[in-house]
C-alpha cells in the first residue's frame, strides 16, 4: 500500500497572520456587498500575494522591510476598497463595476512590493530599493498577473496604476488612464496609499521603521550622492517626526489635490457625516500641536485642509482671537486669588469668546470636539496599570490621560474626557465644581449631560448641596436615594428642570488644598459604587493636575 505524502511544513503555514486575517476579512467583505460574490481570482490574488511577503515564492525572500510590509499592503487595499464603496454609493451613474474593484486590488496589493529583496539576496533588508521600488513592483506584479492569464490590458492597466504612487514624479492622469472609471479607480490606490499611512494609529513610532529603510539606501547609494542628486536626506529619525506637519501641509494635501480628493468619499462609506481615517490624521497631527509654542494658525490651517473647519470659519475664529486679551496676573497674588482671576475665567472662556482659537472654533460649533478627540484615543497602551481596574476602565484612564495632555486647546479637553467619565460610570451627567471663596459657592465650571448649557455657570450655596459638603469635609460621597439624604439640595434641579436621584462626588485636590468637586449623576441603577468612586478619585487627581498647569499657564 502505496503511503500518502505529507504536505511541506510551509504549507501547513495559514495563509494570513492573525493581525492580518481581519483586514482581509473586510475587504472581501466590501467586494460581497457590491457584487455579491469573491471572485476565485480575487481571493486567489490576495492568497498568492501573502505568500510573496512570507517568502513562500520561489523567486523571492520573505519581506525583509517593517515599514513597506504585507500589513500596510492590505491597509492601503482596505482604504480603496471603502472609497470604491463610498463612491458607487454617492456617484451611481457612473459605478465602478468588479473588474475595476479587482485591478485596483491587484495595484494595492503589489504596490510597494518593490522592496522585497530577489531569492539568495541577503544584503540589507530591502530599504536600499526605496528609490527604484516603484519599478520593480511594477515589474512584479507584470510577471505575476501574466503567469495567471489576467487579459493583456488588464495586466498594464495594474502596473499604471502602481506607476502613479511614485508620488514624487507624479505624471499628468489623463493621457495616462483615457478610462475615466479606470482613472478614477487608480486616484482611488494613490489616495489610500497616504491616507493608510497618515491615518496609522501608531503612525509616529511606525517613522522609526521608515528611517530605517532611509539609512539603508543612503548606505547603499551614499548620502553625498543623493544629495546631488535633489534627494532629500535625513540625519536623525526625529528630522522625520518634526517635519510631519510640513509634510502633511506641502506634500499629502497637495497630492491629495491632484488626485481629486478621492478620500471624501470615506465619508460616504461610514455614513452619518463620519470619515475615520480624516479623525485618526486629525489626531496624529494634534500631537504635534500639544507644546505651548504651537500656534493655533497652524492647527487653523490644518482643520481647513482637513474638511473639519472652512476657510470663512477658521479666519472669523482668528478675527476674534485678535481683538481679544486679557491682562497678566501678578505671580505674588494668593493661591486663591490666582484661582479666581485665572482658573475660573479659563473655564467659562467659552461663554467670554476666550482667547484661544480652538475654543472660539467650539463655541461658533465650526469643529466637533471629539473630531479632534477620535484616533488619539487608539495609541498604544501599556498592558496594565492598576490591578483593580478592569481592563474598559483602565483603556479610559489612560486614554483621558493622552488626551490631557492637550489641555493647552482649552476647557472643551476636559468635557470630552467628562463625558467619557459618564459611560464609563453608566451615568446621566457630570460637572466640574470649583470653590468661589468670595461668592461663597461652588460654581459649575464645567457639566455634561442633557442640561449642561442650562446649568452652566450656575452656583451652589458652598454651605449647601452634596458638593459644598464634599468641598468642605474634603471626603467623598456617594448617595443612591438622594430625597433620604440631608446633605442634599433640590433648589438646582427646581430652577433647571431636572431630576436628580443619585449623586456621586468626590473632592478635587492640588496641592493638598481642596478646590472643588467632580460629580456624577444618577448612574443607571442609582448604585454608585466604591469602586466607582475610585474611578472618579483617579480621575479627578488628573484634571487636578492640568488645572495646576493652566494656572502656571495663565498667571505668567
Amino acid at each position: 500500500m502505496a503511503r500518502k505524502k505529507t504536505k511541506k511544513p510551509d504549507q501547513q503555514l495559514p495563509v494570513y497572520h492573525a493581525a492580518n486575517q481581519q483586514t482581509v476579512g473586510l475587504i472581501l467583505a466590501i467586494s460581497r456587498d457590491e457584487y455579491g460574490a469573491v471572485p476565485p481570482r480575487l481571493a486567489a490574488l490576495f492568497a498568492d500575494v501573502a505568500d510573496l511577503y512570507a517568502g513562500r515564492w520561489t523567486s523571492h525572500e520573505a519581506c525583509a522591510v517593517t515599514y513597506h510590509n504585507f500589513s500596510h499592503a492590505l491597509d492601503v487595499c482596505l482604504a480603496a476598497a471603502r472609497m470604491l464603496s463610498g463612491w458607487n454609493k454617492a456617484e451611481q451613474a457612473q459605478a465602478l463595476d468588479e473588474k475595476y474593484f479587482q485591478l485596483g486590488m491587484a495595484a494595492g496589493l503589489f504596490h510597494d512590493t518593490g522592496y522585497i529583496k530577489n531569492k539568495g539576496d541577503h544584503a540589507g533588508s530591502g530599504g536600499k530599493f526605496t528609490l527604484i521600488h516603484v519599478g520593480r513592483s511594477m515589474e512584479i506584479a507584470r510577471e505575476y498577473l501574466s503567469r495567471k492569464q489576467w487579459p493583456s490590458e488588464e495586466v498594464e492597466a495594474v502596473c499604471r496604476m502602481i506607476s502613479i504612487t511614485d508620488y514624487t514624479n507624479l505624471p499628468d492622469l489623463a493621457p495616462l488612464f483615457t478610462d475615466l472609471r479606470l482613472k478614477t479607480m487608480a486616484q482611488m490606490v494613490a489616495t489610500a496609499d497616504l491616507v493608510a499611512q497618515m491615518a496609522d494609529t501608531d503612525y509616529v513610532q511606525r517613522i522609526d521603521d521608515l528611517f530605517a529603510e532611509f539609512k539603508e539606501v543612503y548606505k547603499f547609494e551614499k548620502r553625498a550622492d543623493l544629495i546631488k542628486k535633489g534627494t532629500k536626506v535625513y540625519k536623525t529619525v526625529q528630522e522625520i517626526k518634526d517635519g510631519t506637519i510640513d509634510f502633511y501641509e506641502q506634500f499629502v494635501v497637495p497630492t491629495l489635490g491632484k488626485l481629486g480628493r478621492m478620500d471624501r468619499y470615506l465619508t460616504n462609506f461610514f455614513g452619518d457625516g463620519r470619515n475615520p481615517y480624516q479623525e485618526n490624521i486629525a489626531a496624529n497631527l494634534s500631537g504635534h500641536l500639544m507644546d505651548i509654542r504651537s500656534q493655533w494658525r497652524r492647527l487653523g490651517d490644518i482643520l481647513t485642509e482637513l474638511g473639519l473647519a472652512t476657510d470663512d470659519q477658521i479666519a472669523n475664529a482668528l478675527a476674534r482671537q485678535q481683538t481679544l486679551a486679557g491682562p497678566k496676573a501678578d505671580s505674588t497674588k494668593s493661591f486663591n486669588v490666582l484661582l479666581r482671576e485665572h482658573l475660573l475665567p479659563w473655564f467659562s472662556a467659552r461663554a467670554q469668546e476666550g482667547r484661544c482659537l480652538g475654543d472660539i472654533l467650539m463655541e461658533m460649533q465650526a469643529v466637533e470636539p471629539k473630531s479632534l478627540a477620535k484616533g488619539l484615543l487608539a495609541q498604544m497602551l501599556p498592558d496594565s496599570l492598576y490591578a483593580s481596574l478592569s481592563p474598559k476602565e483602565l483603556h479610559f484612564l489612560l486614554q483621558a490621560a493622552i488626551l490631557l495632555q492637550n489641555i493647552c486647546k482649552g476647557p472643551w479637553i476636559l468635557g470630552v474626557v467628562l463625558e467619557m467619565a459618564n459611560e464609563i460610570l453608566d451615568c446621566e451627567a457630570s460637572s466640574i465644581l470649583i470653590a468661589d471663596l468670595d461668592e461663597k459657592e461652588m460654581l459649575v465650571a464645567l457639566p455634561t449631560g442633557p442640561k449642561k448649557n442650562v446649568v452652566y455657570g450656575k452656583g451652589i450655596a458652598m454651605d449647601k448641596g452634596l458638593s459644598g459638603w464634599v468641598y468642605r469635609n474634603g471626603q467623598p460621597a456617594r448617595v443612591s436615594n438622594v430625597s433620604a439624604d440631608a446633605r442634599f439640595d433640590r433648589d438646582m434641579d427646581k430652577n433647571i428642570d431636572f431630576v436628580t436621584r443619585s449623586i456621586l462626588a468626590v473632592p478635587l485636590h492640588v496641592n493638598g488644598e481642596c478646590i472643588g468637586a467632580v460629580e456624577a449623576l444618577n448612574k443607571s441603577d442609582d448604585n454608585f459604587t466604591t469602586h466607582d468612586m475610585n474611578v472618579l478619585a483617579i480621575l479627578a487627581n488628573m484634571l487636578a493636575n492640568v488645572m495646576v498647569g493652566v494656572l502656571c499657564i495663565q498667571s505668567h
